[in-house]
């Protein structure tokens, strides 16, 4: 018997009540029976399925009566009506009763297809989910919170039991609530309604979120999110993992690799990193400054201008015995200036204890060869110059022991022992001044100390024939005094009037002046002569440092040295003021407090 007519209005077959066997089959089915054509209208319904519709929706779009949807299902479109039988469970988006339906392609004359839906109600809500085998295979065994959402509204269908007491909430409460209920939407997804366009995009959309529990309080989540499809229904899974600990541990390695950072950046050092083809993959800022940023260039390109790997290459032999390896390395920096380096190479391991990096601190040590040369060869000037007077008075008492002598020249031999002696007593005593002050002993007992008469002191030494400047006071007698010790002050004034003579031209006028300045006392000592580079007029006043260039006195370098700390000492300071012609330098002092004032 045929049960197949040709519907004259729109081409297609048409189903007619099914007679006899056929209709005692249809009616045996305990649930609702429909036939559909390959143009999503509905060709037949039985009685079940017209007393659960409430109407017989024959003639009507299948996805529009039974669904509530606007636009074909898509099973039907890419599988019933290819052919093949789906089977499945699907839930009803209105009144969210689950239902276990079958389609089978049902052949028609043209070579197209129809389809017969057989559908029976599900007794379990939750049979949706709980019998899928993906279920079985992920939410059972996995050890994350898993959750199953409507793609269309996002409504929970069901979340495992981790979900349930990550969230706070029974699983019935969970059910009934959709995603931006409990969870606040990535700034990299912007809204919770571009997940299913995201997923679509990417296959399996991973990205971090803030879930909130029941109490109010939110915890940072990491989501995997897929679509999956059981038969007739589509859902979003999302497997939900805490990563607060995680996170913390992201913080706190943030905050060490700042602090890290910070240090390296903060360091006078240059620090570059390189891997094992020599390649720079990392600078601090100190490099990047003195030499440019390089990253990714052969280091021995950079910074030796060669082609292949340094002679004797500190992070060769790192890379080589994973042990720490040192050397000298001369340069030339951009502005061609010579530089003198100490690179440190330091191994750089992974977890397997591979050397995979190399670490090199290089330190510019050009000024500090520069003063060890100054020092060596200050060394060398005290030691000639304490032999010198030493010498003179050896051989004038030696010559006067061995020879008659008349008493004129007696005289004169004992004025010259006199004076090398005073002169190496002078620079005996400015080493120990000098390294008593350094060593932090201030002053003994500070008193006030007029300054008109230790200048006048200090002056008549060197008016002697034997030195050929004027010598000149430019200082009230009245001149109010300061607080410290005469010894010391007067061991200050001498260096500096002794470096005026000895950079002054012969019969030149040097002044030594004073005058009060606030709540100070300003002293200067003024001279003739070449000057000072402005360059070198801050380093004249460490130790052992001399000026440079050719026809400079001989001296040891620690006369101006030992006039700043005495100056410090005091709570005074130095400076100098030179010009091609004059120099003056300045001994600020602080004012001795009046009698009888309160402190």
């Amino acid at each position: 018997m045929s049960i197949f007519l040709q519907d004259g209005n729109a081409g297609l077959p048409v189903v007619e009540a099914p007679e006899g066997w056929l209709a005692a089959i249809v009616e045996a089915w305990d649930g609702p029976i429909y036939v559909g054509g390959p143009d999503f209208r509905i060709r037949y319904m039985n009685r079940r399925f017209i007393d659960t519709l409430g109407r017989d929706a024959a003639g009507e779009l299948c996805f529009s009566a039974l669904h509530g949807r606007e636009e074909p299902c898509p099973w039907c479109s890419l599988e019933v009506f290819a052919g093949r039988k789906v089977s499945g469970f699907f839930q009803h988006p209105v009144t969210g009763r689950c239902y276990q339906v079958s389609n089978v392609p049902l052949p028609l004359a043209d070579g197209t297809f129809a389809k017969v839906a057989f559908i029976r109600e599900s007794t379990e809500p939750e049979a949706l989910v709980r019998d899928l085998p993906v279920f079985r295979n992920i939410v059972d065994r996995l050890s994350d919170a898993i959750l199953f959402f409507d793609p269309e509204n996002g409504r929970v269908l069901y979340a495992n039991d981790l979900a349930c007491q990550g969230l706070g909430y029974n699983r019935e409460t969970l059910l009934g609530m959709q995603l931006p209920d409990f969870a606040e939407a990535p700034p990299s997804l912007g809204d919770w309604h571009a997940l299913p366009e995201r997923i679509d995009r990417e296959g399996i959309a991973v990205f971090e979120a803030r879930h909130r529990r029941s109490d109010g309080i939110f915890f940072d989540v990491e989501i995997k999110a897929s679509r999956l499809q059981a038969g007739l229904q589509r859902f979003i899974v999302a497997i939900v993992r805490d990563i607060t600990g995680r996170k913390e541990a992201e913080a706190r390695l943030i905050e060490e690799r700042n602090k890290v950072e910070a240090i390296m950046a903060a360091m006078g050092d240059g620090i570059t990193v390189q891997d094992r083809d020599f390649r720079i993959i990392y600078q601090n800022e100190v490099l990047i400054r003195r030499r440019g940023n390089h990253y990714g260039e052969p280091c021995y390109r950079v910074y030796a201008g060669r082609d292949e790997v340094c002679n004797d290459c500190a992070a060769q032999k790192s890379f080589a015995d994973g042990k720490v390896h040192r050397r000298p390395f001369t340069t030339t920096s951009p502005g061609g200036e010579i530089l003198q380096l100490e690179i440190t190479a330091c191994p750089l391991h992974d977890a397997a204890g591979e050397v995979v990096a190399c670490v090199e601190l290089v330190r510019d040590v050009t000024e500090q060869k520069r003063l060890e040369t100054s020092r060596e060869e200050a060394f060398s000037a005290v030691s000639h110059e304490m032999r010198t007077p030493l010498t003179a008075v050896l051989g004038f008492a030696q010559f006067m022991e061995e020879n008659s002598t008349s008493p004129e020249q007696q005289r004169e031999y004992l004025g010259l022992i006199v004076k090398e002696g005073e002169r190496l007593k002078r620079l005996i005593d400015n080493l120990l001044s000098l390294q008593r002050l350094r060593a932090g002993f201030g002053l003994v007992s500070p008193a006030p100390v007029w300054i008109y008469p230790l200048m006048y002191e200090v002056a008549e030494h060197y008016r002697t024939p034997l030195v050929s400047q004027r010598v000149e006071i430019d200082c009230l007698l009245d001149l109010p005094p300061v607080l410290g010790e005469s010894v010391r002050l007067q061991e200050a004034v001498t260096n500096l009037l002794d470096n005026a003579v000895k950079y002054s031209p012969a019969e030149s006028t040097i002044v030594l002046g004073g005058e009060t300045d606030g709540d100070r006392v300003l002293l200067w000592v003024r001279n003739e002569g070449s000057g000072i580079p402005a360059e070198e007029q801050e380093k004249i006043f460490e130790r052992f440092y001399r000026l440079q260039g050719r026809n400079r006195p001989a001296g040891t370098g620690l006369g101006l040295a030992l006039v700043r700390e005495i100056a410090h000492a005091h709570g005074g300071r130095v400076w100098v003021d030179s010009d091609p012609g004059a120099t003056t330098f300045f001994l600020s002092l602080p004012l001795a407090p009046c009698p009888g004032a309160s402190g």
